[in-house]
């Protein structure tokens, strides 16, 4: 009889042990659905999000178009900071001058880029390059194709290439009836007044050639090449800055200091090297020799 309540007691609790196991399982399975990547809380969480932010860059957007009404496409801080209180109420945030007519937004954690002439630029569409790798995995993707147009670039801080490998432009144009096809960045590109050195071109391996090849309706701005850096090889445009610029992009606040070498003498400069459609060059300085 002991034996039997023994073994009664036994299987009971085998019987209990594999219960709480399959609950401990059901359980998670169920965690999971709820908190996990694709869980429903996660989802809805995401989606909260996306809406917050879309209300605020909705504020953010009225804010600029309520101080660009005043009769100035220009913006000016104090007047956009009232703007924006009248539009985000008891929202805090940080708004930071950029020093070349943008901003930088500050809301809790979200941050958002403000243009000079007014284009509000999401988090999401912010992208941070801080080493030479990062700088050539971004020239990559431009050269295969992704334009980055809507999308703001930046650099964190100064970028020192390998002085021994040579460097591709950012951008690439060919001319027609080439097996090649031209790639543009359209995008805005931001120094954010850092300097790239021991950039080197050496080789005739682009038609246009510069730190960007081609950048089409695009901005480039505050950044410069410092005197480590060399382009010699000849090309049908070159440019340090930019070999060809094209339909509206804006070229501000750059330098170059680095020399340059057979270069064209109708598609060849200091800074730019062909500029077409409507472009500006603003604000720039060459202090390399320049030989044809």
């Amino acid at each position: 009889m002991k034996n039997s309540v023994k073994r009664q007691t036994g299987i009971t609790l085998i019987a209990l042990v594999v219960t709480i196991i399959v609950l401990i399982i059901l359980a998670g399975v169920s965690i999971a659905m709820l908190v996990g990547e694709n869980g429903i809380i996660t989802q809805a969480q995401r989606a909260d999000e996306l809406t917050t932010q879309a209300q605020q860059k909705e504020a953010i957007e009225l804010a600029v178009a309520s101080v660009q009404a005043q009769g100035t496409l220009e913006l000016d801080k104090t007047k956009l900071e009232i703007a924006l209180q009248s539009q985000l109420g008891d929202t805090s945030y940080t708004l930071t001058e950029n020093g070349d007519g943008s901003f930088l937004l500050q809301i809790a954690e979200r941050s958002y880029y403000i243009d000079s002439t007014g284009k509000v630029i999401t988090e999401e569409n912010m992208i941070a390059i801080g080493s030479a790798e990062q700088l050539k995995a971004f020239r990559d993707d431009v050269n295969s194709g992704n334009t980055y147009e809507g999308k703001y670039v930046y650099l964190t801080g100064d970028i020192t290439l390998d002085i021994n490998e040579e460097w591709e432009p950012i951008g690439i144009f060919v001319d027609s009836g080439s097996n090649v096809n031209t790639k543009a960045f359209k995008g805005i590109f931001d120094g954010k007044w850092n300097k790239i050195s021991n950039l080197k071109i050496s080789e005739n391996n682009y038609q246009s050639q510069g730190l960007f090849g081609f950048a089409r309706n695009a901005k480039i701005k505050n950044i410069g090449l410092d005197n480590t850096c060399a382009i010699t090889a000849s090309a049908v445009k070159q440019g340090a800055i930019v070999g060809f610029i094209y339909d509206s992009t804006v070229v501000s606040n750059c330098y170059n200091k680095s020399n340059m070498g057979n270069v064209s003498n109708t598609h060849g400069g200091g800074i730019i090297g062909t500029a077409s459609l409507n472009c500006k060059v603003e604000n720039c300085y060459n202090n390399g020799e320049v030989i044809r």
